[in-house]
C-alpha cells in the first residue's frame, strides 16, 4: 500500500455557529467548494465549526466573506490526506 500524499487547504474559524453557517451559505452561493469541519486546535478558540477551502479558492472565499460581512476569527493553513 502506498502512502497518501498530504494536501494543503485553508481553514477558517468563526466566533459563533451562526457566523459559520452564514459563511457556508455565502461561500456555496458564490461557487466556492467549501466543506464544514470540526474546528482544528490550530484555530484557537472558536465555535467548533470551521470552513475548509482549497488554497486556490482562498482569495475568492475571503472576498465573498468580506462582501457578505461575515468575519472569520482565525485562519490556518493545514495539511491532510
Amino acid at each position: 500500500m502506498t502512502p497518501r500524499e498530504l494536501r494543503e487547504f485553508v481553514v477558517y474559524g468563526f466566533e459563533t455557529t451562526h457566523a459559520a453557517l452564514d459563511a457556508e451559505d455565502l461561500l456555496k452561493a458564490g461557487g466556492v467548494s467549501v466543506v464544514p469541519i470540526p474546528a482544528p486546535r490550530a484555530l484557537g478558540v472558536s465555535c467548533g465549526i470551521a470552513m475548509r477551502v482549497s488554497p486556490e479558492e482562498t482569495a475568492a472565499a475571503e472576498r465573498i466573506l468580506t462582501e457578505g460581512r461575515v468575519d472569520w476569527a482565525s485562519r490556518a493553513v493545514m495539511h491532510d490526506v
